[in-house]
């Protein structure tokens, strides 16, 4: 692996971002908009490589070609075929899923999506990040340099943390303000609606590989238990749904680099594993 390998290729992105998830404000998938973010990305990480002199020039010009390459080829897909990507990966994921590995200590852990907007994201995501988690501490030394290895690892962590302070910091928050805005209606005299989730958008059980792919489940967890509270607040006139809606999206944008760089980890795992 080079130093190259660490930017989002073209073929992963034609493979996975086409069905990663970019919420409409009626909740439907966009894939356009994420792929051109997936798109920018690849620009960015390739200019900041060259800059700090990590890639050459020529290393620099081949990427930024296979950024404009993968922004042709996604343009003149036909929309089926673009829906046929989405069920592939989703698919795949879940088929993931289904597998147990032999010689694995796992975790089981009861699952429990309420909300639909959040079952795409952990579909297309976790599946491949919790198999990634495994194969990183199997064959990580023998995939990636030592360097490179340290810096995957680093960024990892670092994206996880991240996302672990913003969801710890949003549910925090919405609780605290739908309790406050509850207790003032109720004071008032003013009828309080207390909605629930009769059928929840996924529940299943699922084996986790690794602590980190444990927390990467709590993210999902405590977001949707975020979302709970959104939903108390716009059936009491509290928020409105467009405001909540771009609260969503936000964290999905927030979630996407992580699960990117994971499946493309994944992906350059598995051909060791296959050669093992």
């Amino acid at each position: 692996m080079t130093t190259t390998d660490l930017i989002p290729t073209e073929e992963s992105i034609l493979d996975t971002s086409l069905a990663s998830p970019t919420p409409s404000p009626l909740g439907a998938m966009d894939s356009t908009g994420d792929v051109e973010r997936e798109l920018k990305e690849m620009d960015e990480s390739a200019d900041a490589l060259r800059k700090e002199g990590l890639i050459s020039t020529s290393d620099h010009e081949q990427r930024k070609a296979e950024v404009e390459r993968t922004r042709k080829l996604f343009r003149e897909l036909q929309p089926e075929q673009r829906q046929a990507i989405i069920r592939r990966r989703r698919e795949l994921g879940m088929q993931i899923l289904d597998r147990e590995l032999a010689g694995a200590a796992v975790v089981s852990i009861a699952l429990k999506l309420n909300h639909t907007r959040l079952r795409p994201l952990f579909e297309q995501w976790w599946p491949y990040m919790n198999r990634m988690s495994l194969n990183l501490q199997r064959f990580g030394q023998s995939t990636f340099s030592r360097t490179e290895l340290s810096t995957l690892e680093a960024y990892l962590e670092r994206e996880l943390s991240k996302l672990e302070d913003y969801v710890d910091e949003q549910v925090r928050v919405a609780k605290a303000y739908r309790e406050q805005r509850e207790a003032e209606m109720r004071a008032s005299g003013e009828i309080v609606f207390a909605p629930t989730i009769q059928r929840p958008s996924l529940s299943l059980e699922v084996q986790a590989y690794s602590r980190f792919a444990v927390r990467a489940l709590q993210v999902l967890i405590k977001f949707d238990q975020t979302m709970d509270q959104f939903d108390f607040m716009v059936w009491n006139g509290i928020r409105d749904q467009s405001d909540v809606n771009e609260e969503v999206s936000r964290f999905l944008r927030k979630f996407q680099p992580l699960g990117l760089r994971s499946y493309t980890t994944h992906l350059k795992l598995m051909t060791t594993v296959r050669g093992v």
